[in-house]
């Protein structure tokens, strides 16, 4: 008859953006053209959690139960969990760093600096720009001004060109770290009360596949205050050079 034992399927989009196909051509096109020297990283912040002993999806191993609250109130969680997330789709590995405050740009300029400094200076020493691919809402919003000025910085600190690539909206499950990392670090996480921020660390640490997908991970407990106003006058805009067709989702920055 034609009945499977099926999940609910996302796939029904909530809106629609103009410039969707457009810009998926220019991502398309700029991910053809990198060289094996040109980092392409896709980033994005995993969905949130929250430390405590509360109920989580899934199932894990265990020799008894494993009990938690009845209730999933606020007050009772004993901090947040916010993991930020970097692919190298060159390497097929990705980068994790956990923090406890807000999802900001600085919170993002300071994690690619991390990857940068630990990682993609050795493994992309000839480099002489970056891609980034990033969803256009959030801490890497495209029409705030402290993400600019945070990539203006971090271009400056490590020296090379970055180019920005956003998602158009309703489009973010494309991004590729959503079906090449996040997917797997879900079911490495499933099941388990996150009793500290170690405990997290930890089980991401432990994602891998088949493939031979490699996970870092860092602990990032740095406060970021919310609610700073950055003006447009502290972004150099002679230093972005901005795409001619989409100009708000595309752009490059110079060192």
């Amino acid at each position: 008859m034609g009945f499977k034992y099926r999940k609910l399927s996302k796939t029904l989009a909530t809106g629609h953006s103009i410039y969707r196909d457009a810009q998926f051509q220019i991502i398309f096109e700029l991910v053809g053209i990198m060289s094996l020297n040109t980092p392409i990283l896709s980033i994005d912040c995993k969905k949130k959690e929250r430390l405590g002993n509360l109920y989580r999806e899934g199932k894990s191993y265990s020799t008894a139960p494993i009990p938690v609250f009845d209730h999933d109130y606020h007050y009772l969680s004993e901090g947040r969990v916010i993991p930020h997330g970097i692919y190298d789709l060159h390497r097929n590995e990705g980068y994790l760093s956990i923090g406890g405050s807000s999802e900001t740009a600085g919170f993002i300029a300071d994690n690619l600096f991390w990857w940068w400094d630990n990682f993609g200076i050795h493994n992309y020493p000839d480099a002489k720009l970056m891609l980034i691919l990033c969803d256009a809402g959030g801490g890497n919003d495209h029409r705030h001004h402290a993400f600019k000025k945070q990539m203006l910085s971090l271009a400056r600190k490590i020296g090379i060109d970055i180019i920005i690539c956003h998602y158009p909206p309703y489009s973010s499950k494309w991004n590729p770290i959503e079906h090449r990392l996040f997917c797997h670090v879900n079911k490495a996480m499933q099941g388990v009360v996150f009793s500290d921020y170690n405990i997290v660390k930890e089980l991401i640490s432990k994602t891998s596949t088949d493939t031979g997908l490699k996970v870092h991970v860092r602990l990032n407990l740095k406060e970021y205050k919310t609610g700073i106003k950055t003006d447009k006058k502290e972004v150099d805009y002679n230093r972005i050079q901005f795409n001619k067709k989409i100009p708000h989702l595309s752009y490059r920055i110079a060192a």
